[in-house]
């Protein structure tokens, strides 16, 4: 019978990452009054939209996946020009955006009339607002959708924004100074319930690891055909040696469920012979596991797959041997892990046993 103990120190490369984003922006289509050319929409909302995404301090959501969550949830672009906050943060949970930028076109004569406004999702409060007007055909509306963009993402960034030299009434100020601060605050819009549910659960963790640390060797009742039964020399002692390999742990709840892949090498040079092996293992490991903090821990059973390869060379005889024995076992292991941001440490005790 074979017997493998090792204590394996764990360098762990942890499946996870933190990704700290910037927040999330939905610039819904522009609203036109009834009887104008529907053209003009995507044309309006893609200016808009370009000034957000060439400011770099947002993530600003496509045009096609805003249409496709709003359909597949039965809402309409009009829903969101509403005043109600409840609405908003259903329809902002939806698209998992912390903002959305609502904007309308009025007609005056000959005068066109663009606003917008941007509205924090999670208090429905308006924290930029901006507005152009011009004279002349309904084309003029793409110029103007570019630099409402502009003034609204100065706004919305607490940037200084240059008087307007047209008849166009002045962006509003009132909330120049509060909503950046609100913006930069309104980071508090990764305080919803998800993320600190993936916060709250670090405790559990899976790992793909390599492996090494110190083993034994112990081979009881081998019979070489030259009376030398034992591995490690007649007192049955275990001679130690290298453990390493590679291993996965995968968390299920309150139990888990292990791979492991290792060898253990041993060499024993006595009066009489030189004797040393390697043995390879090939376990799946089941049992309970527990978080304590940021601590992994766990222990079970595993079944192995065992292949013993022994050399000898005894100096009286000069004979010399390679054998290799092979079978299946059994045994137990043992773990902590400890969690360092996207890397891991950790402790585990593996001892197998196998006829072969």
């Amino acid at each position: 019978m074979t017997k493998r103990v090792g204590a394996v120190i764990t360098i762990i490369f942890a499946c996870t990452a933190a990704m700290w984003a910037q927040d999330r922006i939905a610039v819904l289509d522009t609203v036109l009054p009834s009887g104008m050319d529907k053209g003009v929409v995507i044309p309006i909302t893609e200016k808009i939209m370009e000034e957000f995404v060439r400011s770099k301090s947002f993530v600003v959501l496509d045009r096609s996946f805003i249409e496709k969550t709003l359909s597949e949830q039965e809402f309409s672009t009009s829903d969101l020009t509403s005043s109600d906050s409840q609405q908003l943060a259903t329809i902002g949970g939806f698209l998992k955006a912390s903002y959305i930028v609502v904007s309308t076109v009025q007609k005056l004569g000959d005068s066109f009339f663009l606003s917008a406004k941007m509205i924090d999702v999670s208090s429905g409060v308006i924290v930029a607002q901006s507005s152009v007007n011009r004279d002349g055909s309904i084309s003029v509306l793409i110029g103007m959708a570019g630099e409402l963009g502009q003034k609204l993402v100065a706004v919305s960034t607490g940037q200084e924004i240059a008087a307007s030299s047209s008849n166009e009434p002045a962006t509003t100020k009132p909330t120049q100074s509060a909503p950046p601060a609100r913006t930069r605050t309104t980071t508090v819009a990764p305080e919803p319930a998800p993320k600190p549910e993936p916060k709250a659960r670090p405790s559990r963790f899976s790992t793909i690891s390599v492996d090494f640390g110190s083993g034994a060797t112990v081979a009881n009742e081998l019979d070489t055909g030259y009376n030398y039964y034992t591995f490690a020399d007649y007192d049955y002692d275990a001679v130690p040696g290298m453990s390493y390999g590679a291993s996965l742990l995968l968390p299920l709840g309150l139990f888990y469920l292990s791979g492991n892949a290792g060898w253990t090498t041993a060499e024993y040079d006595g009066s009489l012979a030189f004797i040393g092996s390697s043995v390879f293992t090939l376990g799946v490991g089941f049992g309970l596991d527990i978080a304590v903090g940021p601590v992994l821990l766990y222990a079970g059973f595993r079944g192995t797959s065992m292949s013993f390869n022994l050399i000898e060379e005894y100096y009286s005889s000069g004979v010399d041997l390679d054998t290799t024995y092979a079978g299946i076992g059994s045994g137990f292991e043992a773990g902590a892990d400890l969690r360092l941001g996207g890397v891991a440490l950790g402790v585990r005790y593996i001892s197998d046993a196998a006829t072969l």
